[in-house]
């Protein structure tokens, strides 16, 4: 890999900002599952809190890629930095003395993810901006490396604060965090936008831009589905999922679930080692690659829906992090190196001045996927039976497969073009 672009300031202090902002959602993310999860005690309702989350992308994901291209992109990142950092600390001192109750959560829930909305398209546009293009596929292979190991001891050290002092001190982190992040997005130098092009531009019109992107080419449109289908079936079985399986069915502590996130961040840490061999088997045939591995974990998983395999996973306290330790090492085995082919093609696909509408509109659609799938599969894990939601989790990994193969025809199209001009 490219160790040189750490010697170009604005590289390095990016990557350092999102790694330091990922650690400290990561870690919040881990303590307030287990934390809502406490409050609520069922299914539904966790569901319909991490649904919660999701509503800010559908309001505000149509403008935040029209605000991502027209603001002082520097700035606006700081000042969304400093807010979340802002509300974290102060819930943190409210903690001293009054109890997080669920309203308190609604909100934090809805202003984070507010500002995640705006915040994400702004960044999806920076890398491609600061990097040769040549790079790219170096350059988020390290975005991926650095920040999925980060990402390794968050989750554990998330549940492991939040059982031993409670949810406050982990916003206390969080909330610094933030800062951190905002400080090193101070010193980067980013490009100037045009801001006379900026101020020319029609709201609705940009807006509808963002979306028609999608279908400028059939590859950038098989990509977006497979994004929804990711956010619609695989993060609501995670994130609502394993919380609830380990915790509530089996039995488990906090810091189990904490020790199953931290594994899957080893497994995305080592899918991008695999990269660099692997590039030479085209952009089209690792995305497919990565989908069929995503596949893989389903098989197992089967199992949850045997009461004796639930049983077997409740006689020791070590085997549900074993068993879903190696689910999640795995999938995100795959997932992770799926990832870096489906960021490095829209990078070089997509146009330049279109990148934070794009982003807005991924968010968009992949917001609306994840509402939809934590309400499903809020209800499937309410049944008797946890073999409903898994059947659901492998119709959809399914699905990814079905949706690429536009991508391979035409990416095969193309190449035999090519040859043929040649």
């Amino acid at each position: 890999m490219n160790f040189s672009l750490f010697r170009q300031r604005s590289f390095a202090l990016l990557i350092f900002s999102e790694a330091t902002s990922l650690f400290g959602t990561y870690f919040l993310n881990a303590a307030l599952a287990l934390y809502v999860l406490k409050l609520t005690g069922s299914p539904e309702k966790f569901a319909s809190i991490l649904a919660l989350g999701m509503v800010p992308y559908l309001i505000v994901g149509p403008i935040a890629g029209v605000l991502a291209d027209r603001f002082n992109k520097k700035k606006w990142m700081i000042l969304l930095d400093v807010l979340r950092g802002m509300l974290c600390i102060s819930l943190f001192v409210f903690s001293w003395t009054e109890t997080i109750s669920l309203p308190f959560i609604y909100f934090t829930v809805l202003f984070i993810s507010t500002c995640e909305i705006c915040y994400g398209p702004v960044f999806i546009s920076l890398l491609p901006s600061i990097v040769k293009e040549e790079e790219l596929v170096s350059a988020n292979s390290f975005e991926k490396t650095i920040n999925e190991t980060m990402k390794i001891m968050a989750p554990f050290l998330g549940t492991l604060v939040y059982s031993l002092v409670g949810i406050g001190p982990v916003l206390l982190v969080n909330g610094f965090t933030f800062m951190i992040s905002a400080l090193a997005i101070f010193f980067m130098a980013l490009p100037k936008v045009d801001s006379v092009i900026a101020r020319q531009l029609h709201l609705f019109k940009d807006m509808w831009d963002g979306f028609k992107v999608f279908f400028i080419d059939k590859r950038i449109t098989s990509i977006v589905s497979n994004a929804f289908l990711t956010h619609f079936f695989m993060y609501p079985f995670i994130l609502l999922g394993f919380p609830y399986i380990i915790v509530t069915v089996l039995g488990g502590k906090g810091t189990d679930y904490g020790i199953v996130e931290s594994i899957s961040t080893i497994g995305s840490i080592l899918a991008i080692f695999t990269v660099p061999p692997m590039k030479k088997f085209g952009v089209a045939n690792n995305i497919g690659i990565g989908i069929l591995g995503m596949c893989v974990p389903v098989i197992p998983l089967l199992f949850l829906g045997h009461p004796d395999f639930i049983q077997l996973l409740k006689d020791n306290e070590y085997y549900p992090v074993l068993f879903f330790g190696l689910i999640s090492f795995l999938l995100f085995l795959a997932f992770s190196f799926y990832l870096v082919f489906f960021a490095s093609f829209y990078q070089t696909v997509v146009p330049r001045e279109l990148f934070g509408r794009y982003g807005a509109g991924m968010m968009v659609l992949n917001g609306l996927g994840r509402l939809c799938g934590f309400l499903i599969f809020g209800y499937l894990f309410s049944l008797d039976s946890l073999l409903y939601a898994v059947i659901f989790f492998g119709i959809g990994m399914t699905l990814k497969i079905v949706v690429h193969i536009p991508f391979m025809s035409m990416t095969k199209k193309l190449e035999q073009q090519q040859k043929q001009v040649v």
